[in-house]
């Protein structure tokens, strides 16, 4: 976990990122900047990002094909193996024996969902203690309207969740 605080101090909030806001971060499509100042504030250790490693996997595979087919989309050249390396430095990325368990009871229960948008779903429910931890998704993410075990958040609605307020910045 990034960052010192005050043990007496609240807990921080956690975000469970899937891989369409993580891939957001080297883009320049609707809602980077809101992918972006989520990360600044995890590592200013005010908020924590989770992800699990096959968003990851997922995420490796859709940069390398963007960089192939449409590299305009990347706001840089990036190289897949070096953001995903910087994820493990970067976020908590987090795949143990309760979230293997929480995604296998997920994918026998929803078996035609996506493994990655059931490695998000498992893992926020692995990381819920009383308050459920949200998924943050794409505006367009459809795969977690019926997963009634998970919450979600999207991209475009993020400010407000952090702040309460709607249009504020994260910073």
């Amino acid at each position: 976990m990034r960052g010192v605080r005050n043990l007496a101090s609240k807990p921080l909030k956690k975000l469970v990122f899937d891989a369409g806001p993580f891939i957001l971060l080297f883009t320049n499509e609707e809602g980077s900047d809101i992918a972006r100042e989520a990360v600044l504030l995890h590592e200013r250790g005010e908020i924590e990002i989770f992800m699990h490693p096959n968003n990851l996997v997922e995420s490796y595979a859709v940069l390398s094909r963007i960089s192939k087919e449409n590299p305009k989309l990347l706001a840089r050249k990036v190289e897949p193996s070096t953001v995903i390396r910087s994820a493990y430095a970067t976020l908590n990325v987090v795949c143990d024996e309760e979230t293997a368990l929480k995604l296998g009871a997920l994918k026998l229960k929803y078996e035609d969902k996506p493994w990655g948008d059931l490695s998000s779903a498992a893992l926020a429910l692995r990381l819920s203690n009383g308050e459920k931890v949200p998924v943050i998704i794409l505006d367009e993410e459809k795969h977690f309207e019926d997963i009634k075990e998970v919450v979600t958040v999207k991209v475009s609605d993020l400010r407000e969740h952090m702040t309460g307020k709607k249009g504020e910045k994260l910073r």
